[in-house]
């Protein structure tokens, strides 16, 4: 069974729904005023940013949609590799304190 594009809205929101369903009556009998608030502003932040996804998705054209999500991977990518690489260099004194030693003077601070 392949699912076409049209369907996936239909998922989404038969997911929801089914996910409204179990939730609801768990949150009634065990959770506190305070967690169904930020759970609640939560799932709306949620169905939101899936609701632009989709918009986005049918504005654009699948192709088009496609390039899209290849150049915002590769920009993820780019940016997780500098994280990775400023998160592993070596700690240590920094190219002043460096130069500073090396002259013999201490920089005031």
């Amino acid at each position: 069974m392949q699912i076409q594009p049209w369907q996936i809205p239909l998922l989404v929101m038969a997911g929801i729904i089914v996910a409204e369903a179990l939730a609801v009556p768990v949150l009634r009998r065990w959770a506190g005023t305070v967690l169904k608030r930020t759970l609640r502003t939560a799932s709306l932040g949620l169905v939101a940013a899936i609701l632009l996804v989709v918009l986005v998705v049918a504005a654009i054209g699948p192709s088009l949609a496609d390039q899209l999500a290849s150049v915002a991977a590769a920009i993820a990518g780019i940016a997780a590799s500098w994280l990775t690489y400023r998160s592993h260099r070596a700690p240590g004194p920094s190219a002043a304190d460096r130069a500073d030693a090396v002259a013999g003077q201490k920089a005031p601070r």
